[in-house]
């Protein structure tokens, strides 16, 4: 090559070597680490939001079977509360199956709570 050709050219490759150096350098890596898998606490959350409550019992059972305390207790308060409405729900619609099948798994999540308990011919309430 002749020598004024070299000149010319060297100070335009510079700055082209290193712009290939900063491109390659933002490029996200091909190997990224998999997402790591919502806990018990999250999916039983997610669950309750979108009202699978079969799976959110499930969850719960798992998530009690592993941990205690305050949290655990607000998930079960909160997972009878859900089965609960979607009892009185399936009452307005008039299926008295899926009502039944509704306080049954409210009831066996919180046994003493009162709105849970049905009144006796009586007039007491019943208990569990």
């Amino acid at each position: 090559m002749p020598a004024p050709l070299l000149r010319f050219l060297s100070p335009l490759l510079l700055p082209l070597l290193l712009a290939a150096c900063q491109h390659r350098a933002t490029e996200p890596a091909d190997t990224a680490p998999p997402p790591s898998p919502p806990s018990l606490s999250q999916e039983l959350e997610q669950q309750l939001q979108e009202g699978d409550l079969p799976a959110a019992t499930a969850s719960f059972k798992r998530l009690q079977a592993e941990q205690s305390g305050p949290a655990v207790e607000t998930y079960q308060r909160r997972l009878s509360e859900a089965w609960l409405k979607r009892g009185e729900q399936a009452l307005e619609r008039g299926d008295m199956s899926a009502a039944a099948t509704a306080l049954g798994n409210a009831r066996a999540l919180m046994p003493r709570a009162p709105s849970l308990n049905l009144p006796r011919q009586n007039g007491s309430t019943a208990k569990p």
